[in-house]
């Protein structure tokens, strides 16, 4: 398949990074009596007083236009929309039509010799473990279960039972996009023991906690910090960046994290999320220094669809992400969950994968934390 020609791809770096003009943020801000809407951002081109909410320390930071009469400490909620916006040319807008992206490659193949791999062993019967490292490609689907090249997936996790036994006494923190949101309602599903809790949060990307108290098994999702790309409201209120919400977390050997960034990274330049990955990396570290029987798996973006707005969301820029997260956590004793070859391997062009990949990377986690 080619997803993008070279002149595509040299088209779409260029314009991811020359601003934040592609994402409209809007804030609301409580001033006792109505509520005041005003633009928000990472950059802001405005005279007019801001109200700065900055990370000293991971070196952080989004603006608000202050309304008037209202106190910064006011600001509750945010959304935003695509904005009208293309760095591109007429020429590099013809590069990106629909029928351009993700075509086949076809050509007449005479005979095709078939020659025996050099490595004696194709698949590991190792069982996947904290720490290994995960090859390109990563594995394969068959019968709609993901089978990963380099370790075996636990057979004694597939049931409610063996779940319920496995996650027993455990702590697991989700931390990220909607696509591991998807996770914890999968748990949800599988596992009729748990009850959600209600944590007094009101729309589609309220906070979630689901608890069996029987079993003394605890998970929660939470989304990550700025930027969150959506149309719907949500609340600032609690509102932090992984780091912080990492710091939070005590640790033991019944405590799990998983953590996802990717998708709400993708309109903005690729600075704004190596800059998150490494302040994540940071919290990681010191979590593994203060608890180093705390199991951390990183999950891996995946691939979305093949949308006409490829300017903002291609999985090119999905793909960049991914190196650059793999490279800044390659030397850690994290779990990787390849989501990207998961989606890829599967056909699966949806922001958020089917019920049968979910399934295989909640069985993935689950070796790796069992």
């Amino acid at each position: 398949m080619l997803f993008h020609s070279s002149e595509g791809v040299s088209a779409l770096w260029k314009a991811r990074n020359k601003g934040y003009e592609y994402i409209r943020f809007t804030g609301t801000f409580n001033n006792v009596t109505q509520n005041v809407h005003t633009e928000c951002g990472f950059h802001i081109n405005t005279t007019k007083e801001l109200c700065e909410y900055r990370d000293q320390r991971d070196g952080e930071y989004f603006f608000c236009i202050r309304p008037e009469h209202v106190p910064c400490e006011a600001f509750t909620h945010l959304m935003s929309n695509n904005r009208q916006h293309s760095q591109l040319t007429d020429l590099e807008r013809e590069l990106f039509r629909r029928s351009s992206i993700g075509t086949e490659i076809k050509k007449q193949f005479e005979i095709i010799h078939v020659s025996r791999c050099n490595r004696t062993t194709l698949v590991s019967n190792q069982t996947c473990k904290i720490g290994m490292k995960s090859p390109v490609p990563s594995g394969y689907f068959l019968k709609n279960e993901w089978k990963p090249s380099f370790c075996a997936l636990s057979s004694s996790t597939g049931t409610v039972i063996q779940m319920n036994t496995c996650l027993q006494h455990k702590m697991i923190y989700l931390m990220g996009d909607s696509t591991l949101r998807q996770w914890i309602e999968y748990f949800g599903s599988i596992m009729k023991s748990l009850k959600f809790f209600d944590l007094h949060e009101s729309g589609p990307h309220q906070s979630l906690m689901a608890l069996d108290m029987d079993r003394n098994i605890k998970i929660q999702w939470k989304k990550h910090g700025h930027p969150f790309v959506t149309v719907s409201w949500y609340t600032v209120k609690n509102h932090a960046y992984l780091p912080r919400e990492i710091d939070l977390v005590s640790g033991d050997e019944h405590t799990a994290l998983v953590i996802t960034l990717g998708q709400h990274f993708r309109p903005f330049p690729i600075t704004v999320f190596i800059r998150r990955a490494i302040n994540v990396r940071k919290a990681v570290q010191r979590l593994l220094i203060r608890s180093p029987d705390t199991k951390v798996i990183v999950k891996l973006e995946n691939t979305r669809d093949k949308t006409p707005d490829v300017e903002r969301f291609s999985d090119f820029h999905g793909y960049i992400q991914n190196l650059a997260l793999t490279f800044i956590f390659q030397d850690m004793n994290v779990g990787i969950i390849d989501a990207w070859d998961m989606t890829t391997a599967y056909g699966a062009y949806s922001v958020h994968p089917p019920r049968d990949v979910i399934a295989s990377q909640v069985n993935m986690f689950l070796t790796y934390v069992c």
